[in-house]
């Protein structure tokens, strides 16, 4: 069973030569330099270049460049700059002992939904609102798109699951809105 011949033998692969492209980035040294691209003095290309009738020619024909000096200024990290001052903002928000308007917790607003169903008139949902400190239309807006649990009542369901008397309910939730922003 634990005989090594009856075992292949593990064989590494040899090392070939290098690829073709490694090293490419370097220079060995005894290729030859390439010319620098920009340079500190004039030499005698950089004149002929600047004598160059065709180039000359196009830019007589683009013509004098029009500044506008009262363009405003663009700024390709505002976005982010806004975004960074926002969270600055709504830190300093949690932060303070006095609530701001329209900012809620997860749980209060769950409860001010609960609560909203109840309301049977505008009046009451505007006092609901104030009450925690929300605009109405917000509240309004938020109740067509979030609403809290609620049971259909017709639909509850208890199984026992054993001797010991464990029971197992299951419900049906519905969406249920707010008799107040009805149309």
């Amino acid at each position: 069973m634990g005989n090594s011949t009856s075992k292949a033998a593990r064989r590494l692969p040899k090392r070939t030569e290098p690829p073709s492209w490694a090293g490419s980035g370097s220079q060995s040294s005894g290729a030859v330099p390439k010319r620098p691209i920009a340079r500190e003095q004039k030499d005698q290309a950089i004149e002929d270049d600047a004598r160059d009738p065709q180039f000359m020619n196009n830019l007589s024909r683009l013509g004098v460049v029009n500044v506008d000096h009262h363009m405003k200024a663009f700024q390709p990290h505002q976005k982010s700059r806004e975004i960074i001052e926002s969270q600055k903002q709504s830190e300093q928000e949690a932060i303070s002992m006095q609530p701001s308007r329209n900012r809620v917790q997860a749980s209060t607003l769950s409860f001010l939904l609960d609560k909203s169903k109840s309301a049977s008139t505008r009046q009451e949902m505007i006092e609901l609102a104030d009450q925690y400190g929300v605009d109405i239309e917000i509240l309004e807006k938020i109740s067509q798109y979030v609403t809290s649990p609620s049971i259909k009542s017709d639909s509850v369901v208890r199984n026992v699951r054993n001797e010991d008397g464990e029971e197992e309910l299951s419900v049906m939730a519905i969406w249920v809105q707010s008799r107040a922003f009805k149309t």
